[in-house]
């Protein structure tokens, strides 16, 4: 008959290493959700800045209001300054009658304990949108 002496030492290992690799996913799982809610905070005001840059002079002229590219994007790039998030990629587009400004703004995430089970070459990538009309106020 074979001894089964040391089974329990390789199953608890075994598990072990299931619990250290389902407490990494989880741990990354929510600094990545932590995240998206920090980069959409950052999106929703800079969409708002950015809309604030409507064309003064048109307006004056027409009374419309319209949003400057130019400007919506200097304002969104100073607000994004202010701020201190690291994006890896920003757009802020207007619309093509300048209605409505849309912010697409990108962050990545180093993995932690993940990161010794996949390749880090390309870490994890979060995205956020917002958009946003300018509005003037009686």
């Amino acid at each position: 008959m074979r001894s089964d002496r040391g089974s329990v030492t390789f199953w608890t290992l075994g598990l072990c290493i299931l619990l250290l690799f389902f407490g990494g996913l989880a741990i990354d799982f929510w600094r990545a959700l932590a995240l998206q809610r920090e980069l959409a905070a950052v999106a929703d005001s800079l969409a708002v800045a950015a809309a604030s840059g409507i064309d003064e002079e048109h307006y004056r002229l027409t009374g419309e209001v319209i949003i400057d590219p130019t400007r919506a994007a200097g304002l969104g790039s100073a607000y994004v300054a202010s701020q201190d998030v690291e994006l890896t990629d920003m757009s802020v587009t207007t619309a093509d009658d300048g209605s409505s400004v849309s912010v697409l703004i990108e962050g990545r995430l180093e993995l932690g304990l993940l990161g010794l089970l996949v390749d880090q070459n390309e870490p994890l990538t979060v995205n956020a949108r917002a958009n946003a009309i300018p509005v003037l106020v009686p």
